[in-house]
């Protein structure tokens, strides 16, 4: 029953009522929690020791009917502010935008979840996907897709892992001890990108932006380490290049960095890899060991430059080699001419990798030579230039792209002429018209595109 006055007996049989005393309504004995669950009114050590505390993590819904009474309640009963940051994160929701729920039956079962794909892609999924200020949409009928983020870098890192795993078998001495002349190019711009990603993930922790903390080791682990330099450092894995140990060192040194500053969020994982490194703390658990701190010689500007003209070299080719379906086994030449200082530091510290991980046979400065070939220029002004004569069907390649260029072209004639047509531009929305100039502008864009490489190849009109 409901009453604004305390009732003295029972509407309905006149009995007498008594409220339980041991009983308290439900909201106001959650404004407790920051201290009851502490001992109090007893001044236990855990109350001394915990209270207040730092930081109330909730989500927004309950901000005055929660958070704003723990506030008043323990300025009234403790005489200070139960915590001092609150973060209100975000709301998960169906693909309908309704707030996930038991009364719909729109939810997702955590516990199914895990079964699945473990705690660890669900915990990435759900970090990663909340940004501060959005909530998260998932589909409780496709929870392969709704948690595919998390899986797919779950399978990642634990493949990177057993990777360095396997070749620090035989041990890894730790990096202090390498003496800084045997690093290479590489091995310190993979420690200066350790650096950068401690310090940014450092700082969006400390601002509670935990998705882009997320986005950051994950960005390290799977391009910065994965597709850069485990690819470089292979050959001395291996043994079929000098420098082992070194190699060995450095990325157990930057693995341990990343396992620490993804543990948070995704704890299992790390916690397996972290125990099999070769200089983890003896046994020790990775939630006990420090979070990695900055080391002002690992922000080594000049590596981080140069091996960038490292990496766009070998993207410059490799674009060439898809544009004009080079066979993927077949080595091309390269010639690099009005070459940069930075590119030319970065062909003499690791040609050898830009040769091996663009599949280039003869990597030269000068003039190129005559022929027909596929160029392009990098931002620093250095061109690449790739000879294709001996590499594609010449004759194949210039009709595939004429064909293509003249459907293009009959795509840019239709558009035009609908653009054209007065009417449907005086009734069309104007957010229609524009994505309809958009389309126009990106076919005539690839059209010329796909003129420009016939005129490369030198093909006939």
């Amino acid at each position: 029953m409901v009453s604004c006055d305390a009732p003295t007996e029972c509407p309905k049989c006149g009995g007498v009522l008594r409220q339980d005393d041991d009983v308290l309504d439900t909201w106001f004995s959650s404004w407790l929690v920051p201290f009851s669950s502490l001992g109090w009114p007893d001044q236990t050590a855990d109350l001394a020791a915990f209270y207040p505390g730092t930081t109330m993590v909730t989500a927004p819904e309950i901000l005055f009917f929660w958070v704003a009474r723990m506030i008043m309640s323990g300025l009234e009963f403790m005489g200070e502010l139960p915590f001092r940051t609150i973060y209100l994160h975000g709301t998960v929701r169906d693909t309908q935008h309704r707030k996930m729920s038991k009364s719909l039956g729109n939810g997702i079962d955590p516990l199914e979840v895990i079964k699945r794909y473990g705690a660890d892609a669900l915990r990435y999924t759900v970090v990663s996907g909340m940004s501060v200020g959005t909530d998260l949409i998932l589909d409780p009928a496709d929870l392969d897709t709704s948690f595919a983020a998390g899986r797919h870098f779950a399978n990642k890192l634990w493949n990177i892992g057993r990777f360095l795993l396997g070749h620090l078998e035989p041990g890894a001495v730790p990096l202090a001890t390498i003496a800084p002349a045997t690093l290479t190019l590489a091995d310190r711009w993979i420690l200066a990108r350790a650096h950068d990603a401690i310090a940014t993930t450092t700082q969006h922790n400390e601002r509670f932006r935990l998705n882009e903390a997320a986005g950051a080791v994950y960005h390290f682990l799977w391009s910065d380490l994965a597709d850069w330099y485990l690819e470089q450092v292979k050959p001395r894995l291996y043994g079929t290049q000098p420098g082992g140990d070194t190699a060995r060192a450095v990325a157990a040194h930057v693995f341990d960095i990343a396992l620490r500053l993804l543990h948070p969020v995704m704890p299992f994982i790390t916690e397996t890899l972290w125990q099999r490194l070769p200089n983890s703390a003896g046994g020790a658990s990775i939630s006990v060991a420090p979070w990695p701190v900055l080391a002002d010689a690992a922000a080594d500007a000049a590596a981080t430059a140069d091996f960038a003209a490292v990496q766009a070299i070998i993207t410059a080719v490799r674009v060439l080699r898809a544009e004009y379906a080079v066979a993927p086994g077949a080595s091309v030449n390269v010639t690099l001419s009005e070459v940069s200082d930075r590119a030319r530091r970065a062909i003499t510290a690791e040609g050898e990798t830009i040769r091996r991980l663009a599949k280039v046979d003869h990597l030269g400065i000068g003039i190129a030579a005559a022929g027909h070939g596929g160029t392009v220029v990098l931002a620093d002004g250095t061109v690449i230039t790739v000879p294709l004569a001996d590499l594609v069907d010449l004759d194949t390649e210039c009709a595939r792209l004429g064909s293509d260029a003249t459907k293009l072209d009959a795509l840019v004639a239709a558009q035009e002429g609908k653009l054209g047509n007065a009417q449907f531009v005086s009734r069309a929305p104007a957010a229609v018209i524009e994505k309809e100039r958009e389309k126009l502008a990106s076919w005539r864009t690839q059209a010329e595109s796909l003129r420009e490489r016939r005129r490369t190849l030198g093909c006939a009109n």
